[in-house]
């Protein structure tokens, strides 16, 4: 079977998944929230294979993975800190069935399993497509798309929207300065992605001091 053909029935797999927990109507979920699950899932399998490219990495086990890694959060249970681990024993029988070696099968789970907290349910030495599925997730974690959601609620209330930007800029300024990244690409995109809100929100901090009565 041809990778591409693979990566196509993977994700058949997953919207066959969320239509059938749509279907049940249960509305735990509004249908934003799955449109925004598939749409990040999507942003993170392009940042997976960009980096995988350029480190050298399985790019069609990244990208399986990537497309994988958040299979659990289309159900009808929440699962919190556990969907990795979760998503990663939904995806595994349908990965056998693909052609991919036990190998592959293992390292793609193993990438899903630790992508929430570097912690998997079964014993796999960590691998470069593990770390970066956690990078690509991150990145879009902390990307324009997710900065719009943070705010989308303060539009109307100007002094809460500025406490809300000086908040979150200590907390992006403190991830600039550390690093949870697992490779050195993965770093770049992640720190870019840092610099654009920290650059933002400055601005708009900014802009809140000049809000005030004119005199000389």
């Amino acid at each position: 079977m041809e990778t591409n053909e693979r990566l196509q029935k993977i994700t058949r797999f997953i919207l066959e998944r969320r239509a059938a927990t749509e279907a049940k109507g249960n509305g735990r979920y509004p249908s934003f929230d799955f449109d925004y699950r598939w749409k990040h899932t999507l942003r993170v399998t392009q940042y997976g294979k960009q980096i995988a490219e350029t480190e050298g990495a399985d790019v069609e086990v990244v990208m399986a993975a990537c497309l994988l890694h958040d299979i659990s959060k289309f159900d009808d249970e929440q699962y919190g800190v556990e969907h990795g681990r979760v998503s990663a024993r939904i995806a595994r029988p349908f990965l056998e069935t693909l052609g991919y070696s036990a190998e592959q099968v293992d390292n793609i789970c193993f990438s899903i399993a630790v992508h929430v907290d570097d912690k998997a349910d079964f014993e796999h030495p960590v691998t470069l497509e593990s770390k970066i599925v956690s990078d690509a997730d991150n990145i879009d974690r902390f990307g324009a798309y997710r900065l719009l959601l943070q705010f989308k609620n303060y539009a109307e209330n100007y002094h809460a929207l500025i406490e809300k930007a000086e908040s979150r800029i200590l907390t992006l300024r403190k991830y600039r300065e550390g690093n949870i990244t697992g490779t050195a690409s993965g770093e770049k995109l992640f720190n870019h992605q840092l610099d654009l809100q920290i650059n933002f929100l400055e601005h708009l901090i900014n802009d809140s001091k000049l809000t005030i009565e004119a005199k000389l």
